[in-house]
C-alpha cells in the first residue's frame, strides 16, 4: 500500500470513529432507555453531614437506619465488645476555606466510630474547584467494592493469641476528650474471653498536629494502645486499611502506589501506577524484591499525597509493620479513578500482664507541593517525601534527571516572582512563556547546527540519485559511497539526529515538571482575563460536561483551543522543515507517515493540562520563527559564497577595516550572547571550508 492510500485509510478511519461516537451520543440523548447504565458492584457509602460551622470536636449527624453491632463472636470463642449506642462521626479542626492560614490546623479530619476509620479529610488552604471557596476534600470512602476495605485507616482485624476478630463493622466506643482537646479523638473496643472477662482493651487515637510543628500541620498522629488487664501476656496483631487514592483532576492525573524503602540508610522509591493493579491480579505485595526494609507506603495523585509511616529505630528499621499489600476493589473509573485498598499488617506485639504497649504511626495527608515537601523535616531520612514530587517510569525514566527538573521548576518559580509574584499576584502562564524563551535560547546553537546539517542533506538529492543509479541494488557499496560523499561535503546524517537526542532530557524534564507542579493547579493565565482559568486542566473554551461525547481516545466534554492551534503550528513546522534525502521508497513513505504522525500529538494532548499545552504551543511557534531565521542566514551565506564574497561574522580588526576590499560584505554586528554564538559558528564554518580546500 502506497503512502497516499495509507493516509486516506487513516483519515477515513478517524472520521468513522468520530461519526460513530457522535451518532451514539445523539441516540443516547434521544432514547436513553436503549442504553441502560451498568450497575457497579459494592454498597455506596453514606454521606455524613456535619452539624454546625464551628471548629474541631464537632459531632456529625448519624443516619437513623444505622444499626450498632455491640458484640461479635469470633471462631475462637473470643468476643468483640463495641458501643451499644453508636456515636456520631467526630470532626477535628475547622473545614472552612482558610487560604491565609489564620487557623492553627491546615486540615480537618472527620473520624467515624465504624471500624475507627475516616469519613473524610479536608485541606482548608486549597479549593475543590476554581472560583468556589470550598475546601478540598479527599480520603472519602470508596463507593465501589467492599465497604470495610473502602474506609481509609479503618481497623479491620485484631488477631489476639492467634484468634482473628473482625472489627471492621463494629462501632467502637468514643472515649471522652482528654483535657478538652478538640483536635483529638480516641476510640476503644474490648476483646472478651469465653468466660466474659476482658482479656484485651484496644484504644485508637487520632491527633492533629498544629501548623507550628515540624510537619507543617499535614501529619496526623494515629496510635494504637493495647492494655492487658489479665495476669498472662497477650499476643496481638492488627490489620488496618491504608489511605484511599485522592480523586483524579484531569486525564494526565495518574494515581500511583508509592513505597519508601531503606537502602543502606537512604530512601529508595518503589512506585507503580494504580492502573496496573487490577481486580484480576488480586492481592499485590508491596514488599521490596531486594529485601530492603519498608519505611513507609501510601498513594499519590498528581497534586496530593497520603502516606502512612511507622516509627523506626536508629538503623531505619521498623519491627511494627510486617507486610503491606494493595488490592483493586473495582475496575478503574471512566475518568481514571482508582479504587485501590492498601492493607497494613503489623507483626505480633506482646502485651505484658497488667501492662500496656503503644504503637504510633504518622500519616501525611497533604499537598504534593515543593514549598512543603522541600522543608528539612520532609527531606530528611527516613521520610524523604521530596523524592516523590516527580515520579518517572517507563522507557524515558533513564534520561529523566531529578536535578534538571528541579532547575527548571526553580526557573519557573523565579519568572513567576518576576511577573507579579513579589506582590502576591504572579502569573504562571507568563512564567511558562518566559521559560520557553530561555530554554529555546540556550538550545539555539544545537538547533541551528541541526538545521544546517538537515539543509545540506536536503540539497544532496541529485548526487544521491546518481550514486543509486551507479551501484544499483548493491546496498553495501551504496552506503559506503554515500558516507564518503557526506564526509567530502562536510555533512553527516548523525548531526541531524544528535541534537535532538541531546535535547530529549530537557523536553522530558519539562514534560514531567509541568504535569505535576502543584502551583499550576487552579492558576489562571493573564490574571484571569482569558478563558484559561486553571493551567492544570484543559483550556476549555466551550465546556459541556453534562453531555460529553464518548470517543475512542477520551470523553469529549469541551472544545479546547490550544490543541487546535498546536495542530496548525505543527503542520506549518512540517512544511518549513528541511527533509533529509531518502534512498529508498520505504524510507520516503516512512518520512511521509512521520509527518502525518506529528498531527496526532494534538489529539493525544487534547485533554492535557493547558499549562503543558501552552508551553508546547509557544515553543513550537518560536521554533518556526527560529527555523526561518536560520534558513535566511544559510541562504544569504550561500549567495555571498557564489558571488565570491566573504561574510565576516567576527569583530573586524583595525587592519582589516583599513584594507577591506570592495567585494567584501560585512554582516551587521550582533551584540550579547547571540552575537558571540554567531561569531563562533561562522569561525567554525570558515575553518571547515579551509580544511576542505586543502
Amino acid at each position: 500500500m502506497d503512502s497516499k492510500r495509507l493516509i486516506i485509510v487513516v483519515v477515513l478511519s478517524t472520521a468513522v470513529v468520530f461519526a460513530w461516537a457522535a451518532l451514539r451520543q445523539y441516540m443516547r440523548d434521544k432514547h436513553p432507555e436503549w442504553f441502560p447504565e451498568s450497575r457497579q458492584d459494592g454498597t455506596p457509602t453514606t454521606q455524613v453531614a456535619s452539624e454546625g460551622t464551628g471548629g474541631g470536636g464537632v459531632a456529625a449527624s448519624m443516619p437513623a437506619t444505622r444499626i450498632a453491632a455491640p458484640v461479635m463472636t469470633s471462631a475462637g470463642g473470643l468476643r468483640v465488645v463495641g458501643a451499644t449506642q453508636p456515636a456520631a462521626p467526630y470532626k477535628m479542626g475547622y473545614d472552612e476555606y482558610d487560604p491565609k492560614g489564620a487557623r492553627p490546623f491546615p486540615i480537618s479530619v472527620m473520624a467515624s466510630p465504624r471500624g475507627a476509620g475516616l469519613e473524610s479529610v479536608t485541606l482548608t488552604r486549597f479549593t475543590q474547584e476554581v472560583g468556589k471557596k470550598l475546601s478540598y476534600v479527599f480520603q472519602k470512602p470508596y463507593a465501589q467494592g467492599n465497604p470495610a476495605m473502602g474506609r481509609a485507616l479503618a481497623t479491620r482485624t485484631l488477631v489476639v493469641n492467634g484468634v482473628s476478630n473482625d472489627v471492621a463493622e463494629v462501632d467502637w466506643v468514643q472515649k471522652p476528650d482528654v483535657g478538652g482537646m478538640t483536635a483529638m479523638v480516641v476510640y476503644g473496643v474490648d476483646i472478651a474471653g469465653a468466660s466474659g472477662g476482658t482479656i484485651l482493651s484496644v484504644e485508637k487515637k487520632y491527633a492533629l498536629q498544629g501548623t507550628g510543628d515540624t510537619g507543617e500541620g499535614y501529619e496526623v498522629l494515629v496510635s494504637y494502645t493495647y492494655r492487658n488487664p489479665t495476669t498472662q501476656p497477650v499476643q496481638v496483631k492488627t490489620i488496618f486499611n491504608g489511605p484511599n487514592v485522592p480523586e483524579v483532576e484531569n486525564s494526565r492525573d495518574i494515581p500511583e502506589v508509592v513505597v519508601g524503602l531503606n537502602d543502606d540508610m537512604m530512601v529508595s522509591l518503589d512506585h507503580r501506577p494504580a492502573s496496573g493493579i487490577t481486580p484480576e491480579k488480586g492481592v499485590v505485595s508491596l514488599k521490596s524484591s531486594k529485601g530492603f526494609p519498608l519505611l513507609w507506603a501510601g498513594v499519590t495523585s498528581a497534586y496530593f499525597n497520603a502516606i502512612v509511616r511507622p516509627e523506626v529505630d536508629k538503623q531505619g528499621k521498623s519491627s511494627v509493620v510486617a507486610d503491606v499489600t494493595a488490592q483493586a476493589l473495582a475496575k478503574q473509573g471512566p475518568n481514571g479513578e482508582a479504587f485501590i485498598a492498601l492493607t497494613f499488617e503489623t507483626g505480633e506485639v506482646t502485651v505484658p500482664a497488667r501492662g500496656q504497649v503503644t504503637v504510633p504511626f504518622h500519616v501525611y495527608m497533604g499537598p504534593r507541593q515543593r514549598a512543603v515537601l522541600n522543608k528539612a523535616y520532609y527531606t530528611a531520612f527516613p521520610l524523604s517525601y521530596d523524592k516523590a514530587l516527580v515520579l518517572t517510569g517507563g522507557m524515558c525514566a533513564f534520561c529523566t534527571f531529578q536535578w534538571l527538573i528541579n532547575i527548571l521548576v526553580l526557573m519557573l518559580t523565579g519568572f513567576h516572582w518576576l511577573f507579579g509574584g513579589f506582590a502576591g499576584a504572579g502569573d504562571w502562564g507568563l512564567a511558562i512563556i518566559a521559560l520557553v524563551l530561555v530554554v529555546r535560547l540556550l538550545l539555539h546553537p544545537i538547533t541551528k547546527r541541526s538545521q544546517i546539517s538537515m539543509s545540506k542533506m536536503s540539497r544532496m538529492g541529485p548526487e544521491i540519485e546518481k550514486l543509486k543509479q551507479k551501484y544499483g541494488d548493491n546496498k553495501e557499496e551504496l552506503n559506503k559511497a554515500m558516507m564518503v560523499f557526506y564526509k567530502e561535503q562536510g555533512a553527516t546524517p548523525i548531526l541531524g539526529c544528535l541534537p535532538m537526542l541531546l535535547q530529549m532530557p530537557i523536553w522530558i524534564a519539562l514534560w514531567s515538571a509541568l504535569q505535576s507542579t502543584f502551583e499550576l493547579r487552579h492558576a489562571s493565565f493573564l490574571w484571569g482575563f482569558t478563558w484559561m482559568k486553571d493551567l492544570a486542566q484543559p483550556d476549555r473554551l466551550w465546556f459541556f460536561p453534562q453531555k460529553p461525547i464518548n470517543l475512542y481516545f477520551f470523553a469529549l466534554d469541551s472544545i479546547n483551543l490550544l490543541p487546535i492551534l498546536m495542530a496548525v503550528v505543527f503542520w506549518l513546522q512540517q512544511k518549513m522543515t528541511p527533509k533529509p534525502v531518502t534512498t529508498t521508497k520505504e524510507a520516503e513513505q516512512q518520512q511521509k507517515m512521520m509527518q502525518w504522525m506529528t498531527l496526532l500529538f494534538p489529539l493525544l494532548l487534547y485533554t492535557g493540562p493547558s499549562g503543558l499545552n501552552l508551553y508546547i504551543l509557544t515553543s513550537t511557534a518560536i521554533g518556526i520563527w527560529e527555523s526561518k531565521r536560520v534558513r535566511d542566514h544559510i541562504q544569504a551565506q550561500e549567495e555571498a559564497e557564489r558571488a565570491g564574497k566573504v561574510i565576516v561574522g567576527a569583530k573586524a580588526t583595525r587592519a582589516s577595516r583599513r584594507h577591506a576590499k570592495d567585494d567584501q560584505v560585512e554582516e551587521p554586528k550582533k551584540g550579547g550572547l547571540m552575537g558571540w554564538l554567531a561569531g563562533i559558528q561562522k569561525k567554525a564554518e570558515e575553518m571547515r571550508r579551509d580544511t576542505g580546500k586543502k
